[in-house]
């Protein structure tokens, strides 16, 4: 049935939420810490698979809207005195809303033209980071106030794992109905073939701009979740290197598919951690090694772990 996912893909759901209330005073700071960045990593990764895995739609503009979430959603309570739980929501909305209006020339390109269109957005919104002084504080960046949620803390790594649990729960749960909606099918059917998918009755460019906007609003929440256990946010956390790290976790872990995409950013979220233990005396070799890792799963596994 459309927009139903069975009862055993919603299940694992609840170890999540079990595991974000156990662990916190279970674990040392660093761990959780690890776990924040994983979650926060899941939620910018779950939506660019949508865009990229799901539509086939090849674009650079992802990083971009973590961005807008991020400083939006610090600039609304700063600024404006708006609660966190009304900040992070609007922020995504923002993202979203901005993704659709990227999209509506952009989705009339295809293939390297939507890529490069999509990497020049990217980097004007760099640059708008680096020089909107007076709402993003230019290249010194902003210092990110400790939000409360409905009167609970957050801002520190034990204070946010639960809440971060509690919102990849959410975004997992929604993307399941999303895939499983007669939505989903249609991005399927438009990655498969644009063509074959018009000629079935789908609208394929009002779908296009519609999975722009959903993409850009997971990465608008994934910003409003940086914010929860960090303490400073800048331009150069919203770098080229990021959007090319996410999409490096999809494509490893399995385009187009749920369990694969968190598979690629466990991975790959804590390889850089593992290396920098397991290779202190060698840090010089450290991204040649992550460099030739990336290239033998592309030779050896092009359709990813999972």
């Amino acid at each position: 049935m459309y927009g139903s996912p069975s009862w055993q893909r919603l299940a694992p759901l609840l170890i999540l939420l079990a595991l974000g209330a156990a662990l916190p005073p279970l674990l040392p700071q660093y761990f959780l810490y690890l776990g924040n960045v994983l979650m926060m990593y899941a939620v910018l990764a779950l939506g660019l698979d949508l865009l990229r895995g799901g539509a086939g739609q090849f674009a650079f503009a992802h990083i971009a809207f973590f961005g807008v979430g991020a400083y939006a959603t610090v600039v609304l309570q700063t600024r404006l005195g708006l609660p966190f739980a009304a900040a992070m929501p609007l922020a995504a909305i923002l993202a979203g809303l901005i993704g659709m209006l990227i999209a509506i020339p952009a989705t009339r390109l295809r293939a390297v033209y939507l890529a490069l269109a999509t990497f020049a957005f990217a980097e004007g919104a760099q640059w708008v980071f680096n020089a909107w002084d007076r709402v993003t504080g230019g290249a010194d960046g902003l210092r990110i106030p400790a939000p409360r949620l409905f009167g609970y803390a957050l801002g520190t790594d034990p204070r946010a794992f639960p809440v971060m649990a509690v919102v990849l729960t959410l975004v997992i749960a929604g993307t399941l109905y999303l895939t499983a909606s007669k939505f989903g099918r249609s991005l399927c059917a438009i990655r498969d073939s644009e063509h074959a998918a018009a000629a079935s009755g789908i609208d394929v460019r009002k779908t296009k701009i519609i999975v722009f906007a959903i993409s850009a609003a997971y990465a608008g929440i994934a910003g409003g979740m940086f914010t929860m256990f960090q303490s400073f946010v800048n331009p150069e956390t919203f770098g080229f290197a990021q959007i090319v790290l996410v999409l490096s976790m999809i494509v490893v872990g399995g385009l187009g598919t749920l369990p694969g995409t968190l598979v690629g950013v466990v991975l790959l979220g804590l390889l850089p951690e593992v290396m920098r233990t397991a290779m202190r005396s060698l840090l010089v070799w450290q991204e040649l090694v992550y460099g030739v890792i990336l290239i033998l799963a592309m030779m050896y596994m092009p359709r990813g772990l999972w």
